[in-house]
């Protein structure tokens, strides 16, 4: 053993016995104590306990004297009075009252105020089935403050006629829960209900009545027995907690736990504790000083000569040596640290001039490559390309220094010797921009045997980015030309079908297609293949001028149903120029409002009024079948149409549309 060890050894030697019977003593007096504090803490709770059950043995015998004497008198004319008399003297219950064997209430102290009935309340059924004082749930109400009921039936012939119920608010069982100068220092009474709501709690009653025991301590409102644990109150003081568990004697129908604070009791024992580990400090120090003191006679100085060449050494000063020889241990450890100084600064010169062709040769590399050690998986080098593509290295310590999944293909590497090939994993860059990058990872022997990991990022971001694009506009290119088709191919077959002559179909077909047409540059104009509602409805109603007010929010409109909903507005302008509030000479006017309904749809309503209206026609044209059509099928929704005296109405109703995919490939459907 080296002379220092010898020291500090000798210092421990001189404290430990002391630290030792210090220890057995302390654990032997908290163990008394402990026991003390529990036996205080069962008799707190019995007292409290006591305590309550004797407010509640004068509740039973209040409620058997007036429920007695509303047996034998009935009913009568101010009962509810005499009753509110009688609380006002009484100021520990809430309200007084009398029920019969149904639940109805007969009087009550409180007058007319509710309840009327009370024969769906747990304690009342229980007082009916048992015959027994009950003692009821906690009950928090809008108009009064929370209470404990409690029932007593009174019997006629063996069997209950009416119910006496009284209830103690909260607050007045709170503070006359503990007998003055009875709450021990740190200590607290609380009463709960069978389903662990607090009725009363002494101290701090305002802060915890009608709020539920934390679910730590729920499981002790229902325990098989009393029992006394050490806990952490919810106010913060730690406490030794004696509870009773419901229906326990002498509390039917409710919890109580009593706590004794420990603070206060372990005061003594904690004192003479911090006397006695002063003292064995004193004699520690007084130990450690003569250790000082022969230390720096005999170490001190020729160790910080040793530790200053370290210092500089390990700062860079790779000429640094120590001039100590003498000294002991100390004299051979600063020899052989020169020695050691100037074997590794010989291999460092070597070492660097290689990494530094290799570091040269690998930043000016388009690929991103990162090293790693094996098996600690530590990072040991990223060149130029990584350290601007990748996110920054972790913390060294092999877990999480790239972000999933970028940092498996290394990770795999580094702990099973797998190598990866060209596997394309996606990357957010720091700007938010994504790419992808193509990875490839091994195990690789370096000189002296020493095994690394090496990962190579290659970034295909913008060459993947250009395949999809040209992929997507063909798709998009092709599906639009085949819905384009599809769409006129289905109008012109129906125009025709519908019209007696051929210039009536030319006019039609060209009005229809015209309009297509308009839909299909908006849709080609737009940015991400959506068409705005209003952008749609105000170039269908733009001719008409000012008879025609149209609002509404932002509905954005995809391929499809862009298609579809300027075939419904053009129908419904071209019917309205043709019969409705639009044409000639009947001086009318057109709004057309649209609104978002709360069950995600959009309500779309067209409302014709005309000074000289048109008569509703019995047959029903191309128009609007071609309405109810789009609105079906391409909408996914439902059209009505009413005709009222001052013109015609439509009301569309479909769920609201979601952005456009990448290619909307459903075909629109037209009628056939």
């Amino acid at each position: 053993m080296r002379l220092s060890s010898r020291i500090i050894a000798l210092s421990a030697v001189a404290v430990l016995p002391g630290l030792a019977i210090q220890g057995w003593h302390e654990v032997a007096l908290r163990q008394s104590r402990i026991a003390g504090v529990e036996q205080e803490a069962r008799r707190f709770a019995l007292q409290s306990a006591s305590e309550v059950a004797r407010l509640l043995e004068g509740a039973r015998g209040m409620l058997a004297a007036v429920g007695e004497a509303h047996l034998r008198n009935g009913t009568f004319p101010g009962c509810s009075e005499g009753l509110a008399a009688l609380n006002g003297r009484m100021e520990r219950y809430g309200s007084i009252g009398i029920a019969d064997a149904e639940g109805n209430i007969l009087c009550s102290s409180n007058g007319a105020a509710p309840p009327r009935s009370i024969a769906e309340r747990a304690y009342f059924k229980a007082a009916l089935a048992t015959g027994q004082f009950q003692v009821g749930e906690f009950v928090t109400s809008t108009d009064r403050p929370p209470f404990l009921p409690v029932a007593l039936p009174i019997l006629e012939a063996g069997v209950p006629a009416i119910v006496a119920i009284a209830s103690f608010e909260g607050a007045w069982l709170s503070a006359n829960l503990v007998v003055a100068g009875a709450l021990p220092p740190g200590g607290s009474v609380t009463v709960a209900d069978r389903n662990g709501v607090i009725v009363a709690r002494y101290p701090q009653a305002e802060r915890f009545i009608a709020t539920r025991i934390p679910d730590a301590f729920r499981h002790l409102v229902n325990a098989r027995e009393a029992g006394v644990m050490q806990v952490t109150s919810q106010d913060g003081t730690h406490r030794m907690l004696a509870y009773l568990p419901v229906d326990t004697p002498p509390l039917p129908g409710l919890y109580l736990s009593a706590g004794y604070g420990t603070a206060a009791a372990f005061a003594e024992i904690d004192r003479a504790t911090r006397r006695a580990v002063l003292m064995i400090l004193a004699g520690l120090a007084s130990a450690l000083a003569a250790a000082w003191v022969f230390g720096r006679l005999a170490l001190r100085d020729p160790v910080d000569r040793l530790l200053d060449a370290m210092r500089r050494w390990t700062a860079g000063d790779r000429g640094a040596r120590t001039a100590a020889t003498q000294g002991w241990e100390v004299g051979r450890l600063a020899a052989g640290f020169n020695a050691m100084a100037d074997a590794v600064a010989l291999r460092e010169e070597l070492l660097r001039q290689e990494e530094a062709r290799l570091r040269a040769v690998l930043d000016q590399m388009p690929v991103a490559v990162v090293l790693a050690a094996i098996p600690s998986g530590r990072e040991t080098y990223r060149n130029a390309r990584a350290r601007a593509l990748l996110p920054p290295a972790g913390d060294g310590s092999g877990e999480g220094d790239d972000p999933e999944p970028l940092a498996e293909p290394l990770r795999r590497a580094v702990a099973e010797g797998v190598a990866t090939e060209g596997l394309e994993l996606p990357l957010r860059r720091a700007d938010g921009s994504e790419t992808t990058l193509s990875v490839s990872a091994a195990a690789v022997a370096a000189a002296g045997g020493e095994r690394m990991a090496v990962a190579a990022f290659l970034d295909i971001g913008a060459r993947r980015h250009a395949e999809r694009q040209q992929a997507l506009l063909t798709a998009e290119l092709r599906h639009r030309v085949k819905n384009a088709l599809a769409v006129v191919q289905a109008v012109a077959a129906q125009t025709l079908s519908h019209s007696e002559t051929l210039d009536q179909f030319r006019q039609a077909f060209s009005g229809r297609l015209t309009h297509l047409a308009r839909a299909q540059d908006a849709l080609f104009d737009s940015a991400d293949g959506a068409v705005e509602l209003s952008a749609l409805v105000a170039s269908t109603v733009a001719p008409f001028g000012e008879i025609v007010r149209w609002q509404g929010p932002s509905v954005p409109l995809p391929a499809k149903q862009t298609l579809a909903m300027a075939l419904v507005l053009h129908e419904m302008a071209t019917n309205a120029a043709k019969h409705g509030a639009l044409r000639p000479g009947a001086a009318g006017r057109v709004s057309i409002q649209w609104q978002l309904l709360e069950d995600g749809c959009v309500a779309l309503a067209w409302e014709e009024v005309a000074e000289r209206p048109v008569a509703e026609s019995v047959r029903r044209g191309f128009g609007g079948k071609l309405i109810d059509r789009c609105v079906a099928h391409d909408l996914r929704g439902r059209a009505e149409q009413e005709m009222r005296r001052e013109g015609l109405v439509w009301r569309l109703r479909f769920p609201r549309p979601g952005r456009p995919a990448e290619i909307d490939a459903a075909p629109i459907e037209m009628m056939g």
